[in-house]
């Protein structure tokens, strides 16, 4: 099995984790504050799961290092020149060393495009098609 390790938390962790605990106890407040308003309880599920319940900022900390991951990842394969000896694929889309494949996702992006990928991978696919469509097209049946 391959270990797949985003490496989140590698650096920074602490002001990182503090930042998202920060962000969750806004909209807790938010949601128990619209909650009162329409008159029901808020019960939530994690990190302090329960009604009205309260847990520590560390273990709240220890909830989200364990469980908050990226829903975006990309670039394990990424796209580079000929001299880029950890270039996956070629301009093509190609895979190097390996005949009749191509990969056309987000993982070709050299460098993660952004917090959400979606609209840069939807051009990488339209420059994909192209390059298919020009390949098909020279094969002579």
């Amino acid at each position: 099995m391959p270990e797949v390790n985003f490496r989140f938390f590698e650096h920074g962790e602490d002001q990182d984790l503090t930042e998202l605990l920060d962000v969750i106890k806004i909209f807790r407040s938010a949601f128990k504050a619209t909650a009162a308003v329409i008159g029901v309880k808020w019960d939530e599920k994690h990190p302090c799961a329960g009604i009205d319940k309260t847990c520590t900022d560390a273990a709240q900390k220890e909830f989200l290092k364990t469980q908050v991951y990226s829903h975006h990842p990309t670039s394990s394969a990424a796209i580079g020149g000929d001299s880029d000896k950890w270039a996956v694929l070629d301009s093509k889309f190609r895979v190097r060393g390996v005949k009749n494949l191509r990969v056309v996702d987000a993982s070709a992006f050299p460098v993660v495009p952004g917090a959400f990928p979606v609209l840069p991978t939807y051009m990488l696919a339209e420059k994909a098609t192209e390059d298919i469509i020009a390949a098909a097209s020279a094969w002579k049946i």
